[in-house]
């Protein structure tokens, strides 16, 4: 699943086309991470990828960079008072808060204080949320890797910021990265990587790449036109496919 954003409006139609795809099989769906910022209802989707980790155990969370800021300033971790400014008023700090009910708090010591006391599933899915998720032959990151070091030796901030060195690397890479982070008019499939990060807030398209057991690889789509939002399947060959061997089907 790509980047939310606070887009609980095109996350929790997306959730039921998977429980639907699914059929009597419980999925497995990693969350790669930025599920609150900038959209309007973060509380709403951190509540939706928690009760889909109950619902479906075998699903993870990976911390995405927003979540850690998040995170970092609801345990006091979060730094001096501008680098707060900068989260509210630069990254979508402000539309979290809103939708936490935190806005009105006196200060960020109230706010933080309020959050881990009102919403301890909350805390609990953000502090246990993964880096990496590695399974046969792909590897689940935010941002990407560092093509240069090996999957068990990541700095976790390439793992939650990287862009230049692994989009525009062109060399191998020991397992196919599924990633986020950066933002594309539609799912990016090169030979080593695909990005799923469609922009959701902005765009109103939020993406999944489904991995059958069996069968092809595709895309699910949530995707909001004015008052209507709609899901649609889209097949590798629909993408944006550059390099060799960039329309594949993964071996599971």
């Amino acid at each position: 699943m790509g980047d939310i954003h606070g887009r609980a409006d095109l996350l929790d139609p997306l959730l039921q086309a998977i429980s639907d795809d699914s059929g009597t099989a419980l999925p497995c769906v990693v969350f790669l991470g930025d599920v609150v910022d900038r959209g309007p209802d973060s509380r709403e989707a951190m509540d939706l990828v928690c009760h889909a980790l109950a619902r479906w155990p075998r699903s993870r969370l990976i911390r995405g960079n927003h979540d850690h800021w998040f995170l970092q300033f609801m345990t006091g971790r979060g730094g001096d008072a501008g680098r707060f400014a900068r989260w509210l008023f630069r990254t979508g700090g402000d539309a979290t808060l809103r939708s936490y009910g935190l806005a009105g708090a006196h200060d960020l010591s109230e706010a933080a204080s309020r959050f881990r006391n009102e919403f301890p599933v909350h805390l609990d899915a953000l502090m246990t949320s993964a880096s990496i998720i590695v399974d046969k032959d792909v590897a689940y990151a935010h941002a990407g890797v560092d093509p240069r070091r090996p999957l068990h030796d990541q700095d976790p901030r390439d793992l939650m910021m990287i862009r230049q060195g692994f989009l525009d690397y062109e060399g191998a890479i020991s397992h196919i990265v599924v990633h986020g982070h950066t933002p594309c008019e539609q799912p990016e499939v090169r030979e080593f990587r695909i990005g799923i990060d469609t922009g959701a807030y902005a765009t109103g398209i939020l993406t999944c790449l489904a991995l059958p057991e069996e069968g092809d690889t595709y895309f699910i789509q949530a995707v909001r036109r004015h008052a209507r939002v709609t899901v649609r399947r889209v097949g590798l060959n629909h993408s944006i496919a550059t390099g060799r061997n960039a329309t594949w089907a993964l071996t599971r």
